[in-house]
This record gives structure tokens, C-alpha cells and sequence, in this order.
């Protein structure tokens, strides 16, 4: 048995940058006896070894490794690469970055307790803002628009006939302007039918209520859709990722777990693209085309780095994961302190300083999310109707340059024929 004080025993320990369980060093400890020897402050394992050294009264030595995401492989007979090898070679006594139990690891190291749960799932491009040009019209669905506009239309032409009969057909036959009127009346502007008969008033008191009805709702959700922004469809199960054949990937280690013999599985095995976690997770938020293997803890912390508030990944729901993991710390193959290790991690996780520090790692994402739900309004969301209004403002000029174009051939021939008959005229009188 090992006393409980140590008084500096070196505790040599291996980290591999991975964010929030492990956060990049600050700089290189100069004068150590390891050449890759640094100074990392931050992070959820960072803080556990640290409260182990403490409590033990052991020297600890952070050790890491120029190349990223350095855990390397375990094969079946015990040879290693990366962090992995270093561990295997007696070189170091902890091997800590969220560290994932499997067979060939559990037989080759021992890993502690674990001290936390973490989700291994698919995070994908969060869903865009939907485009914006439609919001006037896709407040109603088509069938209420058709049937406002057939209401409009036969309405329109009930007035018109009856403004027609009551001016003993001194006005024109056409019911344009009676449409207008009727239009006006819906959206709420003035119209000057004067009606005379009681059915005629009737009639119009009950457009002009139908009329407030549409406006109101039509406003109501208009301002709704403005200020709240809509979204396209969100890849949210296998089912829509594979549908959407976006490139997908992660680690080489997690393309196993999808060697089985259903058809999903062997679609994302057989197009599963080896990649770093890093790489993967930035394609996914900043480039949005590739879906990442991630456990969730990671994914939502670079989340939060990338997007500064703005939300770029969705990763799929709990109910979607793929699997969950206890995360250890590793230790090398008969390691004495290992249960003494086990114990103190059992006792910071009672005691609630691994929810403490996974609380102040992820301190800004509730507000984040509370800042992004209303947009002020801006050019985008009204696009639609200076889309119209542009429409509308270039058939204008467009009828006007017809209306001139025809007037001009209109004057010639009106010439031509004057000329003609000031010709026979002369020749007649000749």
C-alpha cells in the first residue's frame, strides 16, 4: 500500500486536446525532463487530475502531442499507436481526452471509474432560415387564397350588376371598377358603391365584415411571421440523412458500428468518410455539407466556440443516439494507484464538481438561445413585397411603352387615311 501522502511524486499524464474535456495548453514547461511537457488550465479532466495530484500530493506532469487528436489505435495484439502506444510503453500513468471504453482497450489498459456519461449521435448543419420572398403569401394556404379570391371575384360582380341596375344602365358594362371597389373594401380602403336598394346595403355590410375578419388575421399572422424566423426541414433521424445524401464521416474508429447487415447501417458504412473530429465538425458548421459522428458534449461545446452565440449544428435527439458512453480516465495495465484514483473521482462526482465545471463550460447556451428566437425586422423579410411592388412597377412601364407603341401606329394610320381620302377628294373634284 502506498502512504497517503506521496510528497511529489511525479503523476505523469497524457492529454489529447479534446475540447470541453480537455482545452489546448497555454504554453511549454521549459526545464522539465520531457520535451513535450506544456501547461493546460482548462477543462473538465484537466480539473480532476489536478484535484487527484492534490489529494495524493503527487507532481503533476502534463504531457501532449504536436499532432491532433492523437489517441491513436489499439490492435488485437497489443501493439499501439499515438497516445495508446506511449501508455503501453510504461511512458506515462494516465492517458486522459474523453477516453470511450471498448474490449481491446479494457484488455490491454484499465481504465478508472467512470466519473461521466457522455452521447455518441450524428450532428448535422443546423437547418437555414427558410427564403423570405414568399412571407407575404404563405401566411394562408392556397385553398384559403383561392377561395378569398373567388369570394372577391363573385362579389364583385353581384355589385357591379347591381350598381348597373340601379342606375338604369347609365354606367359602364364592364365591372373593373366594380372589382376594384370590392378589392379596396377587403383591404381595408374606401369604396364609393352608394347603394340604394336593401339588398345592395346588405350585401355590402356583410362583405365589409368579412373584409375586417381577413385583414385582422392576415395581420395578425403577418406579424407573427416576421418577427419569428422560419427554417427548412431539419435533418433530424437517419432516415432524413440518408435521404438528404449529404457527405457524412467521423473518426475511423466509429465506422465499425455500422457494419451490421440492415440497410441504413450498410448505407452510412459503405459512404462513412474517415475523418478528424475537428475536420468534420467544421464542415458541418461552417461549410454546412457533411454530417459528423461527434459525441454530443463536444459537438455542443464547438457549437457554442464556432458560432459565438449562433447555433450552426443540431445534433439528433437523445432518442436518435447511436449509443452512450461512460467516460474514464486510462491508467497502464496494473497501475497501484488505481483504486485509490477511483475513489476520489467517485467522491468529486458526489460532490458535484463535475456538474459544476460541465456548468460553467456551457455557461452562455441558454442565453444564446434566448437572444436568437425574435429578429428585428429588416429588407429580407418584407423581399417579397418589393418583389411585387418591382413586378408591378415594370408591367406598368411595360403596358405604358405598348400603350405608346400602339398609340404612334394608331396616329400613322390615322394620317394615311386622311391623306387617302384628301387625295380622292382632289381627284374627284379634278
Amino acid at each position: 500500500m502506498f502512504p497517503l501522502d506521496l510528497k511529489g511524486c511525479p503523476l505523469v499524464t497524457y492529454a489529447v486536446v479534446s475540447e470541453p474535456y480537455v482545452l489546448p495548453p497555454v504554453s511549454q514547461v521549459e526545464n522539465s525532463i520531457y520535451n513535450d511537457s506544456y501547461e493546460f488550465q482548462k477543462g473538465g479532466e484537466i480539473n480532476l487530475v489536478r484535484i487527484i495530484s492534490q489529494f495524493t500530493n503527487m507532481s503533476l506532469i502534463m504531457r501532449t502531442s504536436d499532432i491532433p487528436e492523437n489517441w491513436g489505435n489499439v490492435y488485437w495484439n497489443g501493439t499501439a499507436s499515438g497516445a495508446y502506444d506511449v501508455l503501453r510503453s510504461d511512458s506515462v500513468d494516465l492517458v486522459i481526452g474523453n477516453i470511450e471504453v471498448t474490449r481491446t482497450i479494457r484488455r490491454w489498459f484499465h481504465p478508472t471509474v467512470s466519473y461521466t456519461q457522455d452521447e455518441m449521435t450524428w450532428c448535422v448543419p443546423k437547418a437555414g432560415q427558410a427564403s423570405t420572398w414568399n412571407n407575404l403569401v404563405i401566411i394562408f394556404q392556397w385553398s384559403t387564397w383561392v377561395a378569398t379570391f373567388g369570394s372577391l371575384v363573385v362579389m364583385g360582380l353581384l355589385f357591379h350588376y347591381l350598381y348597373y341596375k340601379e342606375n338604369n344602365k347609365q354606367v359602364t358594362k364592364w365591372p373593373t371598377n366594380s372589382l376594384l371597389m370590392t378589392f379596396s373594401m377587403l383591404l381595408g380602403w374606401g369604396a364609393s358603391f352608394e347603394p340604394k336598394s336593401a339588398t345592395f346595403r346588405i350585401l355590402i355590410f356583410g362583405w365589409l365584415c368579412f373584409s375586417v375578419n381577413m385583414g385582422i388575421s392576415y395581420e395578425s399572422f403577418l406579424r407573427s411571421f416576421l418577427m419569428h424566423p422560419r427554417f427548412e426541414k431539419q435533418i433530424s433521424t437517419e432516415t432524413d440523412l440518408i435521404q438528404s445524401r449529404i457527405p457524412l464521416g467521423g473518426r475511423e474508429i466509429y465506422r465499425s458500428y455500422f457494419e451490421t447487415n440492415n440497410a441504413s447501417s450498410f448505407y452510412l458504412y459503405r459512404k462513412y468518410n474517415s475523418t478528424t473530429f475537428a475536420e468534420g465538425i467544421k464542415r458541418a458548421a461552417k461549410d454546412r455539407n457533411f454530417a459528423v459522428v461527434s459525441s454530443r458534449r463536444q459537438a455542443v461545446y464547438q457549437d457554442q466556440k464556432l458560432g459565438r452565440g449562433k447555433h450552426l449544428i443540431y445534433c439528433f435527439p437523445e432518442s436518435d443516439n447511436l449509443y452512450k458512453y461512460g467516460v474514464v480516465l486510462l491508467a497502464r495495465k496494473w497501475f497501484p494507484m488505481l483504486e485509490r484514483f477511483n475513489n476520489i473521482i467517485r467522491s468529486v462526482s458526489e460532490n458535484g464538481l463535475i456538474d459544476k465545471w460541465n456548468e460553467e463550460l456551457f455557461i452562455h447556451t441558454a442565453s444564446a438561445e434566448g437572444t436568437n428566437e425574435i429578429e428585428p425586422l429588416s429588407i429580407q423579410h418584407l423581399l417579397g413585397a418589393f418583389m411585387f411592388i418591382g413586378f408591378m412597377y415594370a408591367a406598368s412601364v411595360l403596358v405604358f411603352v405598348l400603350e405608346l407603341f400602339f398609340g404612334e401606329i394608331q396616329k400613322r394610320k390615322g394620317k394615311n387615311f386622311w391623306q387617302i381620302v384628301f387625295r380622292k377628294k382632289i381627284t374627284f373634284s379634278r
